[in-house]
């Protein structure tokens, strides 16, 4: 035989092995808990015109459980409507999972569109990455200088203080502030 060709049960063995048993059990017993709760939502008559007994299914359908970290379950439905209505029941999943013993320390759940980048994903690199490449921005805007019509409206004005009529309304938002 030749050793470069491998039998399915060996090719089954090496693609499976690096999986725990526990893991592949835990996460099982998570999607079949978050089956078991959604399912369970129906909507009340006061938000829609009738009861919809199928909207738990629907948000099932349409949702799937991406990630547990730091006691946050991370959610994505494929479209925004389902997130808002996985939102608005957030507190019944978490009440479930409680219920149930929330044996996985779920805290908090959120939600993200399918496709679009969540928490589970960023990194710090890709965020100062950004924050670098806004600065850079701002500086080379800075060295340009202000623009033509600015730098008139500055030189006209020779009295840096505000006009006393919008510095009566500025004195008054700070007043009401003061006041709460």
């Amino acid at each position: 035989m030749n050793e470069n060709v491998m039998t399915a049960a060996n090719l089954m063995e090496n693609l499976f092995s690096h999986i725990a048993v526990e893991d592949a059990n835990k996460a099982a017993n998570i999607y079949s808990e978050w089956n078991r709760i959604v399912s369970k939502i129906k909507s009340s008559p006061d938000i829609d015109e009738k009861r919809n007994d199928y909207l738990g299914n629907n948000l099932y359908d349409h949702s799937r459980i991406v990630d547990i970290r730091n006691g946050v379950l991370l959610v994505e439905a494929d479209h925004p409507g389902y997130i808002s209505l996985l939102q608005f029941y957030k507190n019944f999943i978490l009440k479930g999972f409680q219920m149930n013993g929330n044996k996985y320390g779920i805290r908090n759940i959120a939600f993200k569109l399918a496709g679009a980048r969540g928490f589970a994903e960023e990194t710090v690199e890709m965020k100062e990455k950004a924050g670098r490449d806004i600065a850079e921005l701002q500086i080379k805007e800075e060295e340009k200088g202000p623009k033509p019509a600015e730098s008139e409206l500055l030189s006209k004005r020779k009295n840096r203080e505000l006009p006393p009529d919008l510095k009566s309304i500025f004195e008054d938002i700070e007043k009401d502030f003061e006041k709460r």
